[in-house]
């Protein structure tokens, strides 16, 4: 499901939601970044699994990337949330 997250409507049912399934593919792309770029350690298992992480994130696109277009001139501008009540 990483290497093609558009396929996810297929693990979809009663229990598990198509927003279920993002939030696993975000989690699980976050855990393989914090292993590529943990310390490097002087044991060979933990090499391998660094290199497995960073193979892994290089072969997959992150779904969190998508080209936004740019905002509008008055989304740039702080937002005034007051309720300005009017008096009798």
């Amino acid at each position: 499901i990483h290497k093609d997250p558009l396929n996810k409507h297929g693990w979809v049912t009663e229990l598990l939601g198509a927003g279920d399934i993002d939030r696993v593919i975000i989690e699980w792309r976050s855990l393989l970044r914090q292993i590529a770029h943990a310390p490097d350690l002087d044991w060979p298992r933990w090499r391998g699994l660094q290199k497995i992480a960073k193979a892994i994130l290089r072969e997959t696109e992150s779904p969190t990337l998508t080209n936004l277009p740019p905002l509008e001139y008055h989304q740039t501008k702080r937002v005034d949330h007051r309720l300005i009540l009017r008096r009798h």
